[in-house]
Protein backbone atom coordinates (compact mmCIF):
# COMPACT_ATOMS: atom_id res chain seq x y z
CA UNK A 1 0.00 0.00 0.00
CA UNK A 2 1.33 3.40 -0.97
CA UNK A 3 -0.20 6.52 1.04
CA UNK A 4 2.13 9.10 -1.07
CA UNK A 5 -0.02 8.69 -4.11
CA UNK A 6 2.00 9.94 -7.00
CA UNK A 7 5.25 10.72 -4.79
CA UNK A 8 7.96 8.14 -4.88
CA UNK A 9 10.86 10.25 -4.91
CA UNK A 10 12.39 13.63 -3.66
CA UNK A 11 12.42 14.68 -7.23
CA UNK A 12 8.61 14.56 -7.22
CA UNK A 13 8.28 16.72 -4.22
CA UNK A 14 10.55 18.67 -5.35
CA UNK A 15 8.58 18.88 -8.67
CA UNK A 16 5.55 19.73 -6.42
CA UNK A 17 7.51 22.45 -4.66
CA UNK A 18 8.10 23.88 -7.97
CA UNK A 19 3.98 24.07 -9.26
CA UNK A 20 3.57 25.46 -5.44
CA UNK A 21 6.05 28.50 -6.34
CA UNK A 22 4.46 29.04 -10.01
CA UNK A 23 1.39 28.88 -7.66
CA UNK A 24 2.17 31.59 -5.62
CA UNK A 25 3.76 33.57 -8.37
CA UNK A 26 0.48 33.85 -10.34
CA UNK A 27 -2.11 34.44 -7.11
CA UNK A 28 0.68 37.41 -6.23
CA UNK A 29 0.21 38.32 -9.52
CA UNK A 30 -3.63 38.23 -9.75
CA UNK A 31 -3.34 39.88 -6.18
CA UNK A 32 -5.24 36.77 -5.18
CA UNK A 33 -5.55 37.00 -1.37
CA UNK A 34 -6.78 33.42 -0.28
CA UNK A 35 -4.72 31.76 -3.08
CA UNK A 36 -1.74 33.61 -2.30
CA UNK A 37 -2.34 32.36 1.41
CA UNK A 38 -2.60 28.84 0.37
CA UNK A 39 0.15 28.93 -2.39
CA UNK A 40 2.95 30.55 0.08
CA UNK A 41 1.41 27.35 3.05
CA UNK A 42 1.46 24.54 0.13
CA UNK A 43 5.28 25.77 -0.91
CA UNK A 44 6.54 26.03 2.61
CA UNK A 45 4.75 22.39 3.49
CA UNK A 46 6.40 20.91 0.01
CA UNK A 47 9.86 22.50 1.07
CA UNK A 48 9.60 20.63 4.46
CA UNK A 49 8.48 18.06 3.25
CA UNK A 50 11.29 17.44 0.80
CA UNK A 51 13.72 17.95 3.48
CA UNK A 52 11.74 14.49 5.64
CA UNK A 53 12.21 12.80 2.14
CA UNK A 54 15.53 12.88 1.58
CA UNK A 55 16.50 12.19 5.30
CA UNK A 56 14.72 8.98 4.49
CA UNK A 57 15.85 8.77 1.40
CA UNK A 58 17.42 4.53 0.82
CA UNK A 59 21.75 4.46 0.50
CA UNK A 60 22.14 8.39 0.63
CA UNK A 61 25.39 10.06 1.05
CA UNK A 62 24.11 11.76 3.49
CA UNK A 63 22.71 12.05 7.27
CA UNK A 64 19.99 13.30 8.59
CA UNK A 65 21.77 15.84 10.76
CA UNK A 66 23.50 16.95 7.45
CA UNK A 67 19.87 18.06 5.95
CA UNK A 68 19.39 19.29 9.42
CA UNK A 69 22.39 21.31 9.02
CA UNK A 70 22.05 22.17 5.57
CA UNK A 71 18.10 23.66 6.12
CA UNK A 72 19.24 25.86 9.14
CA UNK A 73 22.02 27.38 7.20
CA UNK A 74 19.49 28.59 4.74
CA UNK A 75 17.35 32.00 5.16
CA UNK A 76 15.63 30.06 2.75
CA UNK A 77 14.84 26.69 3.65
CA UNK A 78 14.81 27.78 7.17
CA UNK A 79 11.65 30.08 6.76
CA UNK A 80 9.63 28.10 4.59
CA UNK A 81 10.42 25.61 7.59
CA UNK A 82 9.10 27.51 9.98
CA UNK A 83 6.00 28.81 8.32
CA UNK A 84 5.18 24.59 7.27
CA UNK A 85 5.40 24.23 11.10
CA UNK A 86 3.40 26.96 12.52
CA UNK A 87 0.91 26.07 10.03
CA UNK A 88 0.47 22.57 10.48
CA UNK A 89 1.27 22.91 14.62
CA UNK A 90 0.27 26.35 15.28
CA UNK A 91 3.00 27.06 17.86
CA UNK A 92 6.43 25.67 17.73
CA UNK A 93 7.89 24.65 21.05
CA UNK A 94 11.02 21.93 19.43
CA UNK A 95 13.17 24.91 18.41
CA UNK A 96 13.47 28.60 17.77
CA UNK A 97 11.88 29.60 14.52
CA UNK A 98 14.15 32.12 12.87
CA UNK A 99 10.94 33.76 10.82
CA UNK A 100 8.78 36.04 12.95
CA UNK A 101 6.37 37.14 10.26
CA UNK A 102 4.57 36.60 7.45
CA UNK A 103 2.95 40.29 6.08
CA UNK A 104 1.90 41.76 2.94
CA UNK A 105 3.68 44.99 1.82
CA UNK A 106 2.38 47.39 -0.96
CA UNK A 107 4.65 48.60 -4.21
CA UNK A 108 4.23 51.43 -6.29
CA UNK A 109 2.57 50.61 -9.47
CA UNK A 110 4.33 53.48 -11.46
CA UNK A 111 6.72 51.20 -12.51
CA UNK A 112 4.78 51.23 -15.98
CA UNK A 113 5.38 53.74 -17.88
CA UNK A 114 1.85 55.58 -19.08
CA UNK A 115 1.32 58.25 -22.02
CA UNK A 116 -1.62 60.47 -20.45
CA UNK A 117 -2.94 63.84 -21.18
CA UNK A 118 -4.04 64.40 -17.73
CA UNK A 119 -3.65 63.04 -14.18
CA UNK A 120 -5.36 60.49 -13.43
CA UNK A 121 -8.32 61.27 -10.54
CA UNK A 122 -8.71 59.72 -7.38
CA UNK A 123 -11.16 57.25 -8.45
CA UNK A 124 -9.30 55.97 -10.96
CA UNK A 125 -6.16 55.68 -9.32
CA UNK A 126 -4.09 52.64 -10.22
CA UNK A 127 -4.16 50.34 -6.49
CA UNK A 128 -0.61 49.42 -4.98
CA UNK A 129 0.27 45.90 -5.53
CA UNK A 130 0.43 43.66 -2.68
CA UNK A 131 3.85 41.71 -2.13
CA UNK A 132 4.17 38.40 0.27
CA UNK A 133 7.25 39.38 2.55
CA UNK A 134 8.99 36.78 5.02
CA UNK A 135 10.52 38.77 8.12
CA UNK A 136 13.24 37.19 9.97
CA UNK A 137 14.15 37.96 13.82
CA UNK A 138 17.31 39.33 12.72
CA UNK A 139 14.66 41.63 10.73
CA UNK A 140 15.25 41.07 7.45
CA UNK A 141 12.29 41.21 4.48
CA UNK A 142 12.48 39.10 2.25
CA UNK A 143 9.70 38.58 -1.05
CA UNK A 144 8.11 35.22 -0.59
CA UNK A 145 8.28 34.69 -4.22
CA UNK A 146 12.14 35.39 -3.93
CA UNK A 147 13.00 33.16 -1.29
CA UNK A 148 10.71 30.15 -3.06
CA UNK A 149 12.95 29.84 -6.06
CA UNK A 150 16.11 30.18 -3.72
CA UNK A 151 14.77 27.35 -1.88
CA UNK A 152 13.84 25.44 -4.97
CA UNK A 153 17.05 26.21 -6.31
CA UNK A 154 18.93 25.00 -3.15
CA UNK A 155 17.52 21.85 -2.68
CA UNK A 156 17.87 20.92 -6.68
CA UNK A 157 21.60 21.52 -6.23
CA UNK A 158 21.61 19.82 -2.90
CA UNK A 159 20.42 16.88 -4.84
CA UNK A 160 22.84 16.92 -7.70
CA UNK A 161 25.55 17.66 -5.20
CA UNK A 162 24.56 14.16 -3.17
CA UNK A 163 23.62 11.98 -6.93
CA UNK A 164 19.92 11.90 -5.81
Amino acid sequence: MTLSYGKTSPHDILAKAERDLARLEGAEAAQDEEATSDAVFDLAVALTSLKDWLKEHPGASFSSPTVESYVAGSTALSSFRDIANVGKHRVIRMYEPQTVDVAVSATSTVSVLVVATEAPSAGNAPKPLRRIKIIRADGSRHRATDLGRDAVREWGAFMQQHGV
